[in-house]
């Protein structure tokens, strides 16, 4: 079996919100993260932008993460370190915070956040916020924004640029000093969505030694349907673009409706190093792209 990375997932939010929120779905759990053979897994907390006490359940979502990870009896360990993956004991868990309303835009809840094990953030979801603009709307990087980032560098937290608009990317990659990522988007030269990323942004960050992963939305590989072969050409469009040490997975599984045919759950990892076998890919690349491109990305921020 070859080992997984994958570089998002709403999971946290799934458990804790999905009585009350209808953009979530049913991807992914232990079971089918060992089946699927995933290693490494960054769990997001998402909070609707419109939800009350948005604070409130972003702490339940890592309280429920903590409580995912006892139950898991030691099969699922937080990575905090670099000997927390370098131990390689079960799945490693990456915990990120999607979009600063999740925070209520407050630096002092970044640094909790830190200190609970955050390792990841970006700034905005689709809408604006006191961060900055998504990919929704208009405008950049505002002065809380700035400040943010200056945080993440000053703490040592990976910028993740999924989300956010065109300005707002630009500007955060100029204020940023570490290695940005886009941790679940695709490439807008196969298919034209606010949400992915133009030749020119996927180069940005792979000049900065970043990371993308790519996006098992259908919406954002093709349309209302899609196969693992879209997949594999968002894939294959990064590595055309000098991607090799830069391109691996953000499935987003738990907040996407419509998956790729054969991509049903985290359960379905594997399709894809096969796919890459058949594709005559060799037994390094196929390593590379499913698990180490985003380990060795993630290692730079524990």
């Amino acid at each position: 079996m070859v080992p997984v990375s994958d570089a998002h997932c709403d999971f946290l939010a799934y458990q804790v919100m999905k009585d009350e929120a209808t953009r979530l779905f049913d991807h992914l759990d232990l079971a089918s993260l060992l089946h699927g053979g995933v290693s490494l897994q960054v769990f997001a907390v998402w909070v609707p932008p419109e939800s009350q006490n948005r604070l409130t359940c972003c702490m339940d979502q890592i309280g429920f993460l903590q409580k995912f990870m006892t139950r898991s009896e030691g099969q699922v360990c937080l990575c905090t370190k670099k000997e927390h993956l370098a131990e390689k004991k079960g799945i490693g868990a990456v915990l990120a915070i999607e979009s600063g309303e999740c925070i209520d835009c407050s630096l002092d809840a970044i640094k909790a956040a830190y200190r609970m094990g955050a390792r990841m953030l970006s700034l905005t979801w689709n809408g604006e916020n006191a961060f900055a603009s998504g990919c929704g709307c208009n405008g950049g990087i505002k002065p809380a924004g700035k400040k943010a980032i200056a945080l993440l560098d000053y703490l040592g937290m990976a910028l993740d640029l999924s989300h956010i608009n065109e300005q707002g990317f630009w500007e955060a990659l100029e204020l940023y000093e570490g290695s940005p990522c886009a941790s679940h988007s695709c490439a807008y030269a196969l298919c034209p969505a606010a949400r992915n990323l133009s030749d020119v942004q996927i180069k940005a960050i792979i000049s900065r030694e970043g990371f993308i992963g790519i996006n098992f939305y259908t919406e954002f590989l093709r349309g209302r349907s899609a196969t693992i072969e879209d997949v594999m050409a968002h894939i294959e469009h990064v590595l055309s673009l000098g991607g090799t040490a830069a391109v691996g997975f953000g499935s987003d599984f738990c907040g996407i409706q419509y998956t790729p045919a054969g991509l049903h759950s985290a359960a379905d990892f594997q399709a894809l190093p096969e796919a890459m076998a058949r594709r005559g890919y060799s037994d390094a690349l196929i390593n590379q792209i499913c698990y180490g491109n985003f380990a060795s990305y993630i290692l730079k921020f524990l």
